[in-house]
């Protein structure tokens, strides 16, 4: 089938001044074309009849079924009498079909079309004037497939992969459309179709309302032209209101965060809501972490600072190093990661680490296990989940600590909430207990006790953090002096300075488990670094990336945590950056409880410091 009259779900297309709030399809009537005499004129045509299926259009094409109606024409499959091919027929509306003004619209995009060629941009055949009808046909190619909509209907909202697959493909399509001077100006879920209901084989449909510079504006000069929930800024005139190939950057962000959160974002319903909602870049809750920072880039407010093609659009969703530092948290590091689908000779990657970088991002082996999960009650934060729910909840629990350990004795020595500390292995503090807390704590007691089991006072290094990290402390310490080994995470550095700082480290002891490394913010947000881990050849993996730290900020704590898992987990496979700890990190430890407790985790620590 092919789509493509003017619909978006229950939100149609809009031809009308800024102002309405009406969500119905609402065309305003274009000005009167009138000769030098002042007479209106209208292009002479016979009274327009009704298609059934079996008519015979231009004596060429036999209609077979109507596939979709609009606000401006009517969408029918149809056969080629002569070669058998399927092509799809949009016609202009009975009722519209002696109005110049949407005739010219139909012109106009048939002449578009006939300008481009790209696999992702719907095939032009024909333009024609049925007499027998009366009505005017715009001849396309038949798409054998559905809308994205239609899609995330049937499958549910696509994942990160998919979306950047996705990104790239449009952009490329819709850069040579930009390279003719087209805009298309109504990027929307149902605007574009998938060959086969494969989200790989993407193809842009209605340029009814594009904007051609060679063409003019036609009958929507000086016209609102799109959907609310779709449209930049500028479309509403603001920035100077010139709508250009920015504006579609602008609308396929827009359109990709809809159908990865399975609901378009709220962007107003009325020219005054639709103002409001793009002052700032928008809220992007519910959207993958792996796609977060290249659609805050696009959503830029002012044209001027978004991406300035849909070639670097389609570079970055390729290699998200090429976003801007301030658009990603955490930030990427440039060259460290490799890009290509084979990892270093010799390496024996853990489960979790991706083996393409992007699109097979974090938690990859994961995908189709948690499918089917849908999004889970952690990612809205409803069902709250008590603080340690192995240890509140009946069934199955964790092994029991072994305190003849240090690690044991140290995760079993009472030191209230919020509190962890471990034995350093590694680094020049090694030997060392470092304690992180969100409040001051007095370890006096913890030390006279360590000296008399082991015989030993080791120096004790403090770190405090942010009392929205806790979650993770208390993940880490109900792991710790387990049956299992934990894996050892080094950072280079306790400190990452400047408006680009690189934090750097390594992960060891993996010992062939799955591994999750993530960050958790100040404010409680977690963020995957799983796909910044480069595999070597020992079992081990290094890690680098980049932060940044505005002047004038004050210090604030980050904390990494590595987490080895015997078994993959399901939990995190549908984490969106910033998901809150709280939420998400009691549910990792309620899993890791029900299947035997086989994981363990280390923590780091460093503190992001602004320059000067």
């Amino acid at each position: 089938m092919t789509g493509g009259t003017d619909g978006d779900r229950t939100e149609k297309t809009f031809i009308a001044p800024p102002g309405g709030d009406d969500e119905r399809t609402v065309i305003v009537p274009p000005p009167a074309v009138q000769d030098q005499t002042g007479i209106t004129t209208i292009s002479p045509l016979s009274p327009a009849r009704p298609v059934q299926p079996g008519v015979l259009i231009n004596n060429n094409y036999r209609v077979q079924q109507m596939l979709s109606q609009g606000g401006m024409g009517e969408v029918y499959r149809a056969e080629n009498v002569f070669t058998g091919d399927p092509v799809a027929l949009k016609i202009v509306l009975p009722s519209l079909a002696s109005d110049d003004g949407i005739i010219q619209m139909f012109m106009r995009e048939a002449r578009i079309l006939g300008q481009l060629t790209d696999d992702a941009i719907v095939r032009y055949h024909n333009f024609i004037l049925d007499q027998d009808l009366g009505r005017y046909c715009l001849i396309m190619e038949f798409i054998d497939g559905t809308t994205i909509w239609d899609h995330v209907d049937v499958h549910g909202p696509i994942r990160a992969h998919d979306a950047l697959s996705l990104i790239a493909r449009l952009a490329e399509g819709l850069q040579k459309a930009h390279d003719r001077g087209v805009t298309h100006r109504d990027l929307s879920p149902d605007n574009v179709m998938l060959r086969g209901d494969d989200l790989s084989h993407p193809v842009l449909i209605d340029f009814g309302i594009a904007r051609a510079a060679d063409m003019g504006e036609g009958v929507l000069a000086g016209r609102f032209a799109g959907k609310f929930k779709y449209i930049a800024p500028e479309q509403l005139g603001h920035y100077g209101g010139e709508v250009g190939p920015r504006a579609d950057i602008y609308g396929m962000a827009l359109m990709i965060s809809a159908v990865l959160r399975g609901t378009p974002l709220d962007m107003g319903g009325s020219a005054e809501e639709a103002a409001a909602a793009r002052r700032r870049i928008p809220d992007l809750s519910g959207v993958p972490h792996e796609v977060y920072p290249l659609l805050q880039y696009m959503l830029e407010p002012d044209p001027t600072s978004r991406p300035e093609s849909m070639t670097e659009v389609a570079a970055m969703a390729a290699d998200p190093t090429r976003i801007p530092l301030r658009y990603r948290h955490p930030l990427w590091a440039a060259a460290q990661v490799p890009i290509t689908d084979s990892a270093p000779a010799g390496a024996d990657l853990p489960p979790m680490v991706s083996r393409r970088w992007p699109v097979g991002a974090a938690l990859s082996l994961l995908l189709a296990a948690g499918a089917g999960l849908g999004w889970m009650a952690w990612q809205t934060g409803s069902d709250p989940v008590p603080a340690h729910p192995a240890q509140t909840a009946p069934g199955p629990a964790l092994p029991p600590r072994d305190t003849a350990t240090r690690d044991g004795f140290l995760a079993d020595f009472d030191l209230g909430p919020c509190v962890h500390v471990h034995r350093l292995s590694s680094g020049l503090d090694a030997g060392r207990l470092a304690a992180l807390s969100a409040r001051p704590v007095d370890f006096t007691a913890l030390l006279n006790a360590y000296d008399a089991a082991f015989g030993a006072r080791p120096a004790l290094i403090e770190r405090h953090i942010a009392g929205p990290q806790c979650p993770a402390l208390d993940l880490v310490h109900d792991l710790q002096g387990r049956a299992e080994i934990a894996p050892v995470l080094s950072l280079d550095s306790a400190t990452v300075t400047g408006e680009s700082g690189i934090v750097a480290g390594s992960v060891n002891e993996l010992r062939g488990r799955s591994l999750w490394l993530f960050l958790v913010a100040p404010d409680g947000g977690i963020h995957d670094l799983t796909t910044q881990l480069v595999p070597q050849p020992d079992g081990a993996a290094t890690l680098a990336f980049a932060m940044a730290a505005q002047p004038g900020d004050t210090p604030k704590p980050q904390v990494i945590v590595a987490l080895a898992s015997r078994d993959p987990l399901i939990a995190p496979t549908a984490l969106t950056a910033g998901a809150p700890a709280a939420n998400l990190l009691p549910r990792v430890l309620e899993e890791i409880t029900l299947n035997g407790g086989a994981a363990a985790a280390d923590i780091g620590f460093f503190q992001l410091v602004p320059p000067g």
